[in-house]
């Protein structure tokens, strides 16, 4: 992929539009390689973090994967809690924790996390794991609680996102890829494989809990029990 065709991609990515016909990509480690060059045009103002994606074991079978896969996060699409958000036909909600990671992978804090994810390719015949890998897995926009120092019991949370009160989601944080804690020192290893940087004090999305919800206009509540709540509206 020439520097024109990845700036046009990653324009399309900030733009929330239909990324361009996709290049042949033959194996997971050329598409994260398009995956930094992509990233770099489009995080302006920096990385936020890394992300798991495609952390569900139906998921994966459904793409003929054996585990997930990891992208980074764009600083400037960071919200704070009671953050209000544009609605986006097609952005779905996810369910997930942040953690801070040391310069093993190790969690030493963790904080309440919702995650947007936006994926449109113009060509339906586009989606492919590789492709998503190029695309950064549909990052778009994130928000994170209060962080509390980790504790082992954290492995062990449960999250319910309400939608005008109504319960629309209940997972365990186990679902993605067996728990905070897991998943922080497989993602700190997956990071270094597909040159990610994942050093000491690096945020971590460790993944969707339960269903991914379509964002739809109105008022959301995420309780993640000890950690706390996160709140936010779509107008």
């Amino acid at each position: 992929m020439n520097i024109e065709a990845v700036e046009h991609l990653a324009n399309a990515l900030k733009n929330h539009e239909a990324v361009p016909k996709m290049p042949e990509t033959g194996s997971l480690e050329e598409a994260y390689a398009l995956q930094q060059a992509v990233t770099e045009k489009r995080a302006a103002n920096g990385i936020g973090g890394i992300k798991a994606g495609v952390t569900a074991e139906p998921v994966q079978q459904f793409f003929g994967l054996d585990h997930a896969l990891i992208a980074s996060l764009y600083e400037d699409s960071k919200y704070e809690n009671n953050a209000k958000l544009p609605f986006l036909e097609g952005r779905g909600i996810e369910c997930e924790v942040a953690v801070i990671i040391d310069a093993e992978g190790r969690p030493q804090h963790i904080a309440p996390a919702i995650e947007f994810v936006y994926v449109k390719f113009g060509e339906a015949d586009d989606m492919s794991v590789e492709n998503l890998v190029v695309i950064n897995l549909g990052a778009d926009a994130f928000i994170v609680g209060d962080f509390q120092p980790w504790r082992s019991e954290f492995n062990e949370l449960q999250a319910t996102l309400f939608f005008d009160d109504e319960v629309v989601n209940e997972a365990n944080m186990s679902d993605a890829i067996g728990g905070p804690e897991s998943a922080s020192k497989w993602m700190w290893q997956e990071a270094a494989l597909r040159g990610l940087n994942a050093g000491e004090g690096t945020l971590l999305l460790t993944g969707a809990c339960g269903q991914v919800v379509p964002g739809s206009c109105g008022s959301y509540r995420a309780n993640f029990g000890p950690l706390g709540e996160i709140v936010f509206e779509i107008e």
